[in-house]
């Protein structure tokens, strides 16, 4: 197997690249479920009209999605954290916290 190599010189092995993604997907499906036992709105506790991911913060791109999620709102939401990226780089860009 061949490793993978990351932008800031950090390489990664397989397996722990492997072990990263699986935790990762499990954080996005915890997001899916804190919100299902907690909403109010029965369209999402009941229905599960809703998706979660987690996403890069400078180019917007999907890294990890819930499992949960309705693919249309997997695909718009790639586009809308796109969209508030930009819109914070012109406000002088994110911070963190």
């Amino acid at each position: 197997m061949s490793e993978r190599k990351l932008s800031n010189s950090t390489t990664l092995d397989p397996v722990t690249l492997a072990v990263l993604k699986g935790r990762l997907e499990q954080v996005a499906d915890e997001m899916d479920a804190t919100l299902y036992r907690s909403a109010f709105n029965p369209i999402i506790a009941e229905a599960h009209d809703a998706c979660h991911g987690i996403y890069d913060g400078i180019t917007g791109d999907t890294l990890v999605q819930g499992k949960s999620g309705l693919p249309v709102f997997v695909g718009a939401m790639a586009f809308a954290v796109r969209a508030a990226a930009k819109a914070a780089a012109t406000r002088g860009g994110m911070q963190d916290g």
